[in-house]
Formats: C-alpha cells, structure tokens, sequence
C-alpha cells in the first residue's frame, strides 16, 4: 500500500518517514540501478530528511555495480544539467519540490536527462522494487562539485547588449535555490537584495511554493521597499519561478511565457514552441502570430521535456511557472529563465507591463486547475463517462490530457490529478457573455462528480 502512494505520475512522492524512509529509498536505489545500470548522478535538495535519505540512495545504487557521482546539494536542473555535462547514464534527485517539510521525493533520469515517469519507466522501477530482484556488483562513488560549470554554462548563454541596471529581490523560500542563484545572477551584473536564501528544511518563513499567493506576501513587501525592479520567487529544487514587478504586483505565468515566445520565434523562426491544454488561447494566438509552430503537450515536466527533445523545439512552458529552453537541453530551468527574462528586457528596452498589453485578452479560470474531490477510484472512469457523453453530443474534443471541450465562443478543460482523488478543471471564453455559458455548463459539470 506505502508504494501505491508514493510512486506517482512523473516522479515518487511521500511523507517521510512514515511513507518514505531509509530502507525503502535503498530499495529503491537497487531497483533504479538494476533498470538503468551505468554511471548515475546523484543529487539532493535541502529538505531534513535529504542527507539520510540520499546516502541509502547511494548505498542501493553502489550495491548493484553502479559507479556513482555525488554532486551534494544541487537544484534539479544543475543535476540535469550534470548529467548531459559529465556523458553519464542517469541521474537521481531527492527532492520533494514545492510540497511542504514533512515531505520528500525522488526524481528519475536517463542518459541525456530525459525524465521518467510512470508511463515512460517508473512503473518498471515499481515492479523492480515489489520483486526485490535486484542486480548485484561493487560500485564506485565519487564526489563533484558541479556549480563552476553549471555557471559558466549558463552566464554564456546570456547576450545583454548593454550593462543591466537592475535590482531584484530573490525569495528562495529557504530552498536549495537560495545556495546558488544569487551568486550567479550577480554576475548578470544585477544587484540582487536576498530573501530567505539561507537553505532550511524546516521552511520556517513560507513553503516553498511560488505559485501560492500568500507565500509571496514578504516578497511583495521587499520588492516596495527596496524600489527593486522585478521580484523572483523559487520552489524548493529551483524548476520553477514566479515574477514579480516593482509594484509588487505578480506576473501571470502566460505574460512570462508569452514574453519567451516572442524572442524565441525572434531567434529561432518558424520554431516550434510546446504548450500544454491548460495554456490560455493567447499563448496559441502569440505562437501563431509571431510564426511559430504549437506543438501540444501533456501537463508535466516528463511529457514536456520528451516533447521538447522530440520535436527539437526551441521553448516550452507550463502555467505553474515551469519554462524549459533548447539552450538547456529542453529542462526546465527557473534560474536561466529568470537569466532571459532579464536579456529579454534589457535588450528590447521594454517593460512587463508593456508584454501585459500585447497580450491577447479572454475571460479566464485558467490556473493549475479548480479543484474538486472526487469519489476515490472513479476520477479516469468520470473523464471517460465525459468524454463519451461530450462526443455522442457531438462538441469538438481534444483528449491530449483529460479532455477539453470547444465552443464557438471558449473551451472547459477537465483533467483528472495525477496524484489525488481530485477532477482539476479550467475554462476560457472570449466575451463577457461567453464566458457566462461556459461557467454555467462547468457548474453542470461540476455537479455531476461523484462525491
């Protein structure tokens, strides 16, 4: 019952340690290295239970011949970005992102840090595990600092045509972030005014998830009194950014997104750009009109990355703040997307609020999602129950993840959780009155969910 809980869509997630302890995470490491045997990259995040839970990592990876690299305390995208660097194999990461303290995880890769997830590996780990058939052999361990040339890396690829007379306020919400973004992001050459840098498990001012409003309130205080120009907030494993302006006022991810489309299609014509269901209709539009190709995605870092390489698209991007770039081998970089956003501005001379405008304008519920519970195991039997009855009726569908339903003046997306007994729904028109028809055929919906 522990595994069926913490083996999850695109990675392993559970409290620890009632869920995920020492012993489990060393099977888990024999299981991993038995399915992906090579050299493997290890890495960890600056949650508690981290260090105890990465050593028996290590020990179930040296135990069945893997040759192991240690690269301490990193983001997940430095560990990607490792793994391509160094030509290994594969690549672990303990981490439980944004969720809170009491948390941890495990994320999973393969040679050229393409990601697994349940559908592309994580199952075959599972069954590893249940089995207890493990490979046998001496490994090695060794340790490298990778932090030199993950940021040697990255300050090449940025191109400002003039010195960036910018201050920012970072929140790294005591994550691993807080290690290592500011040092490189000063030497961008912006000022950077530190909040909550100090890596701390416990977490003790906010969670660590930008995409909750309330954990940006300090931010939003400190952005006003520093009169810093942009404010940028992290997860706990650096993946994922929230923006800020000086007012103290939040960026939607769409605007973000949006403003890396267009210098995307400026540097890569006719690129393609990956988007996913839940994107608003201005992303495609923005795709369309700066003559680029949309290819559509399954919501998730797995999907998304496997996409962009793929297609060899030159940008991805998710509404929870995820960008992912080709420049970084199609991961999802918070740190080099906080880098462009700032080249982006500095080059064009142009303000956020100013991509705000030229942003086209619906009537939205996009976010992650509205969230509904629903009946357990029955959420994929109600989005199949919909998907008959929206096709019998005869709407335009689109079943890329969940299904999303088309009218002539919006669309309703619903989608079940990956992780929980929960329907997740969003909804877009464009007009007042369009909108008005699509809440009304959502609360139907809605109504309709087994409780």
């Amino acid at each position: 019952m522990i595994l069926m809980s913490i083996f999850r869509a695109y990675d392993i997630r559970g409290i620890y340690p009632t869920e995920l302890n020492e012993e489990i995470v060393e099977r888990i490491g024999k299981a991993f290295g038995t399915f992906n045997p090579g050299k493997i990259v290890v890495g960890m995040d600056a949650r508690l239970s981290s260090p105890s839970l990465k050593k028996k990592l290590i020990e179930g990876l040296l135990s069945t011949g893997c040759k192991v690299i240690d690269i301490g305390m990193v983001t997940t995208p430095m560990l990607m970005f490792s793994i391509r660097r160094l030509n290994v194999d594969g690549g672990v990461m303990v981490t439980a992102s944004h969720n809170p303290k009491e948390f941890n995880g495990i994320k999973f890769f393969l040679k050229n840090a393409v990601p697994i997830g349940y559908e592309s590996g994580l199952k075959e780990v599972e069954e590893i595990v249940r089995r207890k058939k493990f490979k046998r052999g001496n490994g090695k361990l060794m340790k490298k600092n990778i932090l030199q040339d993950y940021s040697e890396f990255l300050l090449k690829k940025i191109r400002l045509k003039k010195k960036p007379n910018l201050e920012i306020v970072l929140d790294a919400g005591n994550g691993v972030a807080g290690l290592i973004y500011p040092r490189i992001m000063k030497k961008v050459g912006v000022k950077v005014f530190e909040l909550f840098c100090e890596p701390d498990g416990n977490f003790p001012n906010h969670e660590p998830n930008p995409s909750k409003e309330e954990n940006l309130r300090k931010l939003k205080e400190e952005v006003r009194e520093s009169r810093a120009d942009l404010g940028f907030a992290y997860d706990g494993d650096g993946d994922r950014v929230m923006v800020m302006n000086r007012e103290g006022k939040i960026i939607r991810t769409q605007t973000i997104f949006s403003i890396f489309i267009k210098n995307a299609l400026k540097e890569c014509p006719k690129g393609k750009i990956v988007y996913t269901p839940l994107d608003s209709k201005a992303i495609e539009d923005t795709i369309l009109s700066n003559g680029g190709i949309p290819i559509l995605c399954k919501v998730g870092h797995t999907y998304i990355t496997r996409k962009m390489i793929e297609e060899k698209a030159c940008l991805g991007g998710e509404i929870s703040g995820h960008y992912y770039f080709k420049e970084t081998y199609g991961a999802d970089d918070a740190l080099f997307a906080s880098m462009k956003l700032i080249e982006v501005l500095i080059n064009s001379g142009k303000k956020l609020e100013d991509y705000e405008k030229e942003l086209p304008k619906y009537f939205s519920a996009v976010s992650e999602g509205l969230r509904f519970p629903i009946k357990r195991g029955k959420k994929f039997e109600f989005i199949e129950e919909l998907r008959n009855d929206f096709k019998r009726k005869g709407f335009q569908i689109d079943t890329t993840d969940g299904v999303k339903v088309f009218f002539e003046d919006g669309w309703a997306l619903f989608r079940p959780s990956n992780t929980e007994s929960v329907i997740s729904c969003s909804y877009e028109a464009y007009s007042k009155e369009g909108f008005r028809k699509v809440k009304k055929f959502v609360d139907e919906i809605i109504a309709r969910i087994p409780r």
